[in-house]
């Protein structure tokens, strides 16, 4: 069973109004990934892989020459398929994808691989996808200013903390041994740890403040997501 399975699909699609960090990190990224799905996805056969409620599966349909939305969680599917009737959507585990050898033009992986067995997922993408066919992946980042005092805290409490979220330099290890060549990537937004009275208080104003000083410097190591874009050799 999929983790997801477990959360209310509209709550979770909805998180972004909840509060100021969910805010931020809605505006600034999902902006970004919308833009980079609609410009790669043109005239492709695109699979959206880990679809969740099928948000982005929407903006690769407006595009793409045929697309297809693949999720563990039946809640998550079912909630997509009721809300979105007009997606091609697969209940299916990114382990072991229904799709021949070579199929596929541009696979989308926005939040999965922190929950998944990296390397076997990575293989099965590079199995499906085309050659010179693209990957886009957005995963958060294991050193995440945000997320580091939370895992810490978990640590010591003996709580269990299930993402697996992986580092900069893993997926760039990820990706030369699957033989992909990186494109770009982005690092780029200023969320850190705040307590929610103070998310509440001045977490807007704050992000951002952060997010300038990284801008200034060209990379920050340490933010919540990290967004690639890669082609298959």
């Amino acid at each position: 069973m999929s983790i997801y399975d477990t959360i209310d699909p509209n709550n979770y699609e909805k998180r972004h109004k909840r509060c100021p960090r969910e805010a931020y990190l809605y505006k600034h990224w999902s902006r970004l990934i919308r833009k980079i799905l609609s410009k790669y996805s043109k005239n492709r056969i695109v699979l959206d892989l880990g679809c969740g409620t099928g948000i982005y599966t929407e903006v690769i349909s407006r595009y793409s020459k045929m697309h297809i939305g693949v999720d563990l969680s039946k809640k998550m599917i079912y909630y997509a398929k009721k809300k979105r009737k007009f997606l091609n959507l697969i209940l299916a585990d990114a382990h072991n994808l229904p799709f021949k050898d070579q199929s596929l033009d541009l696979i989308a992986s926005i939040g999965l691989l922190e929950y998944v067995q990296k390397n076997v997922v990575m293989k099965e993408i590079s199995r499906v996808l085309k050659r010179k066919a693209l990957l886009i992946i957005s995963v958060p980042n294991k050193y995440s200013a945000c997320r580091l005092p939370a895992k810490i805290l978990n640590k010591i409490l003996r709580r269990k903390y299930i993402p697996k979220e992986p580092s900069f330099k893993e997926m760039l290890s990820l990706f030369h041994l699957n033989k992909y060549d990186l494109i770009w990537y982005k690092m780029n937004d200023g969320l850190i740890f705040l307590p929610d009275f103070l998310d509440r208080a001045i977490g807007n104003k704050t992000y951002h403040l952060f997010e300038k000083f990284f801008i200034f410097l060209g990379k920050n190591p340490f933010s919540n997501v990290m967004l690639f874009l890669a082609i298959k050799n």
